[in-house]
């Protein structure tokens, strides 16, 4: 009824859509601001529990940022003094410290020095003076020949807000290119191309404004952007070359352009809006963690798809309409000549049990490196931005002069019952900090009894209401009837490691078995809780996923047997994607896997691979449905999409290796990923595996009945008809859709 509307009225249908096309726009100009950096912990986590714990009971600032100074010629107290001083003209700031209160924050030959800023303000707020401070501190020394360096966590995370911005502008530069040379090879033709690429131009601009008004309301992730590009361009691009091609097709049979439209949208529409359907199901699996980063993704995705969808059902129909047969004009040497590959299909029919064997055994045998991941989010690291980012040249300054691990402690925190008195927890507290001083993963540990403080002094003081403080450090404290110790661990290794990690894992044992309520915080067990996070939600994801999907397309194919096909098939191509991408990755290029990058592939593909799945099967049960024998309508159906699913592979990839100039190395991750699993699933799957594999299974696949008549296809069984051999019945004449448009 929609598509009919549009084509019935094109002019005022592409009008609304670039009326809201340009208020998108100004309101994706908005967007940036309000978009959020870092993201990668568990909101519900021990360890983000315990840091709001630890600043409501020890009074320790809710955000710092970390002045790094390096001079060839030893750092003076007065060039301490005067960045500290400049610093604290900063919004927010709460306090500084140098070495003078905490002596690891200077080198032994002083050429290194470290100005921690502390401020009271929230994460965002804080992010946005790190600009400010870089340029305060750097006018408070340009007379010198310090150089200086703003790190912590907030200043990361600002880096990693403008680096991914940067990234999807480049990316984007390049894939439009990129997508102008396919388009133009697919096509043939220069109007075609030019309508594919505004309408994902229309597509990615209107998410843009969409995302803003969700930004508004609820945090979003930076990762939003790259979301969009990523997903946006691929399904944009592949739904209206699925149109416009099927459009073409309707117009070289000779059907009038007005019923070729309604038919294009009727056929090659259902699979664009089951497809779409598909991404959308997967991407919302996203939610389940609640995690910003996941959710910040999927509403990319979800909002580029269903504008996709949107924009192919109406404007797409609409602009047709007004440009009839010359929506093809423009055209270049090669038009209509396109060929039709057979010897896949016969392969895959001569074969079937053999062909669909070995290639699954193959794709098996891809996955099997997957047994080797190693899952982990950087903390307390610049790993993830390219050299060049100034909080990265601050961290690494540390970590070559100062011990880096000293930067970022592991903290337990123990919390008694309101009303209790102090001994028992104080006893506790001893306990295990003793343990942790014999521990082989700790270097020092900063605590009442490695400062020699008198179990019976503390149990005083805090009677009395007084704190404990070591070394400008409150270690024990009452607040509100309950009263609080806590220790500073020093692992031997920087955060972001495994030992690290697995000392998280020791003390968490050792606090749990203390009776009290506990929490160890810090850098490395937020990183851990994140990934924990992440490997609890999987299992959870795979069955929302897999549940949805069987849903959507029962309903789009409906059949039983072929939505199972559709899962195995895809499920195989993830796999064998995360194998190949683990065995690059990590054991070539030597880094783990961002514990993130597992759940997006798996989202993203086994929802953009139901795009070829429901193209193609759609096409074969079409052609089975009006009359052709089993194999007939497998070797007609594939080789009639064949072409269509290798372009808009081909298509994705240059998308998705376009992301490849990323400077942020998780979105190179995602672009290697994702391109593996396209390369695997167009040229593997598509052509090969899932032809033969329903050969094997036979009619009862489709679930439908067959028709009997003047529209038949009479070719033999088994047959493979070449592409001048098809008759109108065969090009979809005979479809029920046409039979409406007849009478108008």
């Amino acid at each position: 009824m929609i598509t009919r509307l549009s084509v019935e009225r094109p002019r005022t249908t592409i009008a609304v859509w670039l009326l809201l096309a340009a208020v998108a726009a100004l309101l994706a100009l908005q967007l940036g601001p309000h978009l959020k950096a870092g993201g990668f912990k568990d909101p519900e986590g021990n360890a983000f529990r315990g840091q709001a714990v630890a600043q409501e009971a020890f009074g320790d600032a809710a955000n710092s940022l970390q002045v790094v100074l390096a001079s060839p010629e030893p750092i003076t107290d007065e060039t301490l003094d005067r960045v500290a001083e400049a610093a604290a003209t900063g919004a927010g700031v709460s306090g500084t410290s140098d070495y003078r209160d905490n002596p690891s924050l200077i080198s032994s030959g002083r050429r290194t020095a470290v100005v921690n800023v502390d401020y009271d303000t929230t994460d965002t707020a804080t992010q946005n003076e790190v600009a400010k401070l870089r340029a305060t501190v750097r006018e408070a020394v340009e007379e010198t020949q310090v150089r200086s360096s703003v790190t912590g966590a907030p200043a990361l995370d600002y880096d990693l807000n403008a680096q991914s911005k940067a990234d999807a502008l480049a990316a984007e530069m390049i894939a439009f290119p990129l997508l102008i040379l396919v388009l133009l090879f697919v096509y043939r033709a220069v109007v075609p191309t030019l309508i594919t690429l505004a309408m994902a131009g229309i597509s990615i601009v209107g998410a843009h404004g969409v995302g803003y008004l969700f930004a508004r309301e609820v945090d979003m992730s930076n990762l939003f952007t790259t979301g969009v590009s990523l997903i946006g361009l691929a399904v944009s691009i592949d739904y209206s070359l699925f149109v416009v091609k099927r459009y073409e097709e309707y117009l070289g049979a000779g059907i009038d352009p007005k019923a070729a439209i309604l038919n294009a949208v009727a056929t090659a529409g259902h699979a664009v809006r089951f497809g779409g359907l598909a991404v959308i199901a997967a991407l919302a699996a996203l939610y389940i963690p609640g995690n910003m980063v996941f959710s910040s993704i999927a509403t990319a995705g979800i909002v580029v798809t269903a504008i996709a969808i949107a924009i192919t059902t109406t404007m797409l129909p609409a602009v047709l309409s007004v440009l009839g047969r010359r929506a093809f004009k423009g055209r270049l040497p090669g038009y209509g000549k396109a060929s039709v590959p057979r010897a896949r299909t016969r392969l895959a029919h001569a074969r079937p049990g053999l062909t669909a064997g070995v290639l699954a055994g193959a794709l098996v045998l891809a996955a099997v490196p997957m047994v080797l991941i190693k899952l982990q989010v950087p903390v307390a690291s610049a790993e993830i931005l390219p050299a060049t980012a100034d909080s990265r040249k601050g961290l690494e300054m540390m970590g070559r002069d100062l011990d880096p691990a000293s930067m970022f402690p592991i903290q337990v925190v123990l919390q008694g019952e309101p009303g209790g008195t102090p001994e028992a927890l104080l006893s506790a507290g001893r306990e295990i900090e003793t343990s942790a001083q014999r521990s082989p993963l700790v270097q020092s540990v900063l605590g009442l009894a490695s400062a020699s403080v008198p179990q019976g002094r503390a149990a005083d003081a805090l009677g009395a209401g007084s704190e404990v403080a070591v070394r400008g450090t409150t270690l024990a404290v009452e607040r509100g009837g309950a009263h609080f110790v806590r220790m500073m661990v020093i692992s031997r290794t920087p955060p972001d490691t495994e030992q690290s990690h697995a000392l998280v894992e020791d003390l968490r044992e050792a606090a749990a078995a203390s009776g009290f309520t506990s929490y160890v915080t810090g850098a490395t067990s937020q990183g851990d809780d994140f990934d924990a996070l992440v490997e609890s939600s999987i299992p959870v994801i795979l069955v929302a996923v897999l549940l949805l999907s069987l849903v959507l397309l029962g309903f789009a194919f409906r059949s039983a047997l072929l939505p199972v096909v559709a899962l195995g098939l895809n499920a195989l191509v993830v796999l064998a994607a995360l194998g190949l991408l683990t065995l690059v990755w990590q054991e070539v290029v030597g880094e783990p896997i961002n514990s993130v990058t597992p759940i997006l592939m798996f989202a993203i593909i086994f929802g953009l691979s139901m795009d070829y799945m429901v193209l193609m099967a759609s096409r074969m049960k079409e052609e089975y449905v009006l009359g052709a024998s089993h194999p007939l309508a497998i070797a007609r159906g594939s080789e009639r999409t064949s072409r269509l699913v290798s372009a808009a592979a081909l298509i994705m990839i240059a998308v998705f290796m376009s992301f490849m100039v990323a400077e942020v190395s998780i979105v190179r991750q995602l672009g290697l990923g994702l391109a593996m699993a396209v390369v695997l699933d167009a040229g593997v799957v598509r052509p090969f595996l899932m032809p033969s594999t329903l050969f094997l299974l036979g009619p009862a696949v489709w679930g439908a009945r067959r028709t009997s008549g003047r529209h038949a296809p009479k070719n033999e069984p088994g047959e493979v008809p070449d592409a001048s051999g098809s008759t109108k019945a065969q090009q979809g004449v005979g479809h029920p859709e046409v039979a409406s448009v007849g009478g108008d």
